[in-house]
């Protein structure tokens, strides 16, 4: 890609645009800014946009209605839009992917996940202008690091690049059938009717190949896109296939860490709340007021502290997972 990638960060908070401009500038992106939804439509008629950080919840217009307005207009409508939101309920998503969304960001954005998904789509978003402009699928997308397979509406591969072959093992790729592939050889993290079900034109899963004597942890992000024509006929289905097997196992080794650290604090709180308790019953002799207020305000903080263990424990339980 040649010259700098124009991101138009769209949020009606001024702090948070600043924040996602400190974070994409230095890595020579060039930011274009907007505070509503309106002034981000007059933006874009005035400048070329390779991406848009669009924000969901905005005043007058929100991120919604603007990424409506984006998918009919005829300049527009190819231009990739990631929302960034606070939004968790899968109804909310669903109205935003239906809308025409490429992908999420959740609100407090993370550097490294930012800078992953940005580069991610704008090199997926680059490489799709270059198949639509020159029709040179192979030369194109086999120097890509992500797997791109085009499947017939009957999820038979038709053509993918090299990146597909090495992460499902496919020797010959002709006629595959792509869903019964990730299902017989992989644990996928949505099942298949609703990975078959096209009425939602574009979803996100994961695919795992659990670690053997012979063979690695694999860990793959899955997207699929519908295309169709003008008219609604379904034409092609792509999946693109990224491998996050360092973020995840980065995340399971978090995940453990705090696991073994809460339950190492937990033995230690107990004997110190067990003589505490005992002090304060007069099991080792009379207190004073003050050696009370002393022992009252230890049993406090440790009470807080076995708080936070309890709360860390029930985080990490609440994100892990499962070997």
């Amino acid at each position: 890609m040649k010259g700098k990638s124009v991101i138009l960060v769209v949020d009606d908070q001024f702090q948070n645009i600043e924040l996602l401009e400190a974070y994409l500038v230095p890595q020579g992106y060039e930011i274009i800014k907007a505070a509503s939804g309106e002034e981000a439509l007059e933006k874009l008629v005035h400048n070329k946009i390779d991406l848009i950080l669009l924000d969901v919840m905005m005043p007058k217009m929100s991120g919604i209605e603007v990424l409506k307005n984006l998918r009919v207009g005829e300049k527009t409508k190819a231009i990739p839009v990631v929302m960034v939101t606070v939004l968790k309920e899968t109804e909310d998503k669903v109205k935003a992917l239906e809308a025409g969304c490429d992908d999420f960001i959740s609100k407090p954005v993370d550097k490294v996940e930012l800078l992953a998904r940005v580069k991610s789509i704008l090199k997926i978003s680059y490489y799709r202008q270059q198949l639509e402009e020159k029709e040179k699928f192979k030369t194109v997308v086999d120097k890509v690091s992500d797997g791109i397979a085009i499947c017939s509406p009957d999820y038979l591969i038709k053509d993918c690049n090299a990146a597909i072959l090495k992460y499902l093992n496919i020797t010959n790729p002709k006629d595959v059938n792509l869903v019964e592939k990730l299902f017989t050889n992989y644990s996928v993290t949505i099942n298949k009717e609703a990975l078959m079900d096209l009425t939602i034109a574009h979803k996100t899963f994961d695919i795992v190949r659990q670690k053997s004597e012979t063979t690695e942890a694999l860990y793959l992000e899955v997207n699929l896109d519908v295309i169709k024509n003008s008219s609604g006929e379904l034409l092609s289905i792509v999946f693109i296939l990224r491998d996050v097997t360092a973020a995840r196992t980065e995340e399971f080794l978090r995940q453990d860490t705090l696991t073994l650290i809460s339950h190492k604090l937990r033995t230690p709180l107990g004997v110190i709340n067990g003589n505490i308790s005992l002090l304060q019953d007069g099991s080792y002799g009379a207190l004073n007021e003050e050696q009370k207020k002393a022992i009252d305000n230890v049993s406090k903080q440790s009470s807080l502290l076995v708080s936070i263990v309890e709360e860390l424990l029930g985080f990490t339980i609440a994100g892990g997972h499962s070997s």
